[in-house]
């Protein structure tokens, strides 16, 4: 059985900003986050070619193609919507039970992720 996973503070839609590695300092806007794997893909960053191979039917193309690789999500961090600087991120629950991702360095809520986005 697989070990429970905390639950992300990054999610689809986050701007962040890469901490380290070959491509440290560059911004993206969060694709997908894999919380079982503790991963996130980041649209700009960590692109990989792949070679493909013609499928049966012509279902699939021939060619390198470019895609996003998944960056650990140790490695990202978001962005302050308020200061543009990298924060760490917060969960506050509101008086109404309601839960929200706060932003540590200005105190600003970060968007409700919207269904499905």
């Amino acid at each position: 059985m697989p070990e429970p996973v905390a639950k992300p503070n990054i999610l689809k839609g986050d701007t962040v900003v890469l901490r380290r590695g070959r491509e440290k300092g560059k911004r993206g806007t969060v694709k997908a986050v894999f919380p079982k794997d503790g991963t996130a893909t980041v649209e700009g960053l960590n692109v990989v070619k792949r070679h493909s191979k013609q499928g049966t039917d012509g279902a699939k193309s021939a060619g390198i193609f470019e895609k996003e690789a998944p960056i650990p999500l140790s490695a990202l961090q978001v962005i302050d919507p308020k200061t543009d600087l990298p924060t760490r991120v917060r969960r506050i629950r509101k008086d109404n039970g309601e839960t929200v991702r706060v932003a540590v360095r200005s105190g600003e809520e970060f968007l409700a992720p919207a269904k499905g986005r």
